[in-house]
């Protein structure tokens, strides 16, 4: 997730307003970003578009059985936030 960050930052950054963009996201049993949304952010729309942009993106391999059956049936949620700041 990082590198594409990274990435769609090099690319577009000079788009990309100072800001932060909290998102939340969860992953399904087979590996899926699921119920990607921003909760807060303080930067513009091509910002918020490339947080999320990069977590769609993500590919993992499905959740261990022994693991995903202790998970909520939403599976393994997480929140992450990104901080774009003034060079």
């Amino acid at each position: 997730m990082g590198s594409r960050w990274y990435r769609y930052i090099g690319q577009r950054g000079d788009l990309a307003g100072i800001g932060t963009a909290h998102v939340v996201f969860s992953i399904d049993r087979s590996g899926h970003v699921q119920n990607l949304k921003i909760i807060e952010n303080t930067s513009n729309e091509t910002f918020a578009n490339i947080c999320l942009q990069s977590i769609m993106e993500i590919q993992l391999p499905p959740i261990p059985d022994e693991l995903a059956d202790s998970l909520p049936p939403e599976g393994l949620v997480d929140e992450i936030t990104f901080t774009m700041f003034a060079n």
